[in-house]
């Protein structure tokens, strides 16, 4: 009976590491939750005590051999079809790979509570944890690389190369992500909103429009 409370408490623990994990992937919104963590580390940790256990009545029998890696391994095999169910590919922009492999680890966790590495285990979960908020995009760019938006109302001589010239302007003044919004035009003058991202302490908002003027289509910026 004790045997197999610990046992429990192997599926628990694996189950209450899952939830740690998919908390985080949860609040990013993403496909696999708390519960699609919970699951999958509490099943990888059900099939590790049956590979390790379940067939210990018939250890022994002479025509019998067993080899309780086999689910292990199979298990590992198994996950990944969760996980390619995760990551969708969207104008060639792929999303979900980050929770594809939270998912991969989270299996591997629920595999080493079942087999009674707790300490290694839990560990894990913590470290997983740690690495999926702390190294996401977002925190990097907003608490590490504080990164600020600007946007620029310019009115310009209409030609083939005045988005050219402001586009390799705010290039040279390391300024990313850069879009052109074309609200009007109107004979041969053309009306544009640009925005666009830049580490804030490398920005200086005076050189740039000073630099923009300095541009042989530009009528006004503001």
């Amino acid at each position: 009976m004790l045997f197999q409370l610990d046992l429990f408490l192997r599926i628990f623990l694996a189950v209450m590491c899952g939830a740690v994990i998919g908390y985080e992937r949860s609040q990013r919104l993403k496909a696999a939750g708390i519960r699609t963590h919970i699951i999958v580390s509490a099943a990888s940790a059900l099939f590790i005590i049956i590979s390790k256990y379940g067939f210990s009545d018939i250890v022994g029998n002479s025509n019998i051999a067993l080899d309780p890696s086999r689910v292990a391994a199979q298990v590992v095999s198994g996950i990944s079809f969760i996980g390619a169910g995760t990551i969708l590919i969207k104008n060639q922009n792929i999303n979900g790979l980050t929770t594809a492999a939270g998912l991969w680890i989270t299996s591997g966790v629920g595999m080493a509570l079942g087999s009674g590495l707790y300490f290694i285990g839990i560990l894990t979960s913590i470290l997983i944890l740690i690495i999926q908020y702390f190294l996401r995009e977002s925190f990097i760019y907003e608490k590490i690389i504080k990164k600020e938006k600007i946007r620029i109302n310019i009115e310009a001589n209409y030609s083939n190369h005045v988005k050219e010239d402001i586009y390799n302007m705010l290039k040279k003044n390391k300024i990313e992500n850069i879009s052109f919004y074309i609200y009007k035009i109107e004979r041969n003058t053309v009306y544009l909103i640009v925005t666009g991202k830049v580490v804030s302490h490398t920005y200086n908002n005076n050189e740039l429009i000073e630099q923009l003027f300095n541009l042989e289509d530009i009528q006004s910026i503001n």
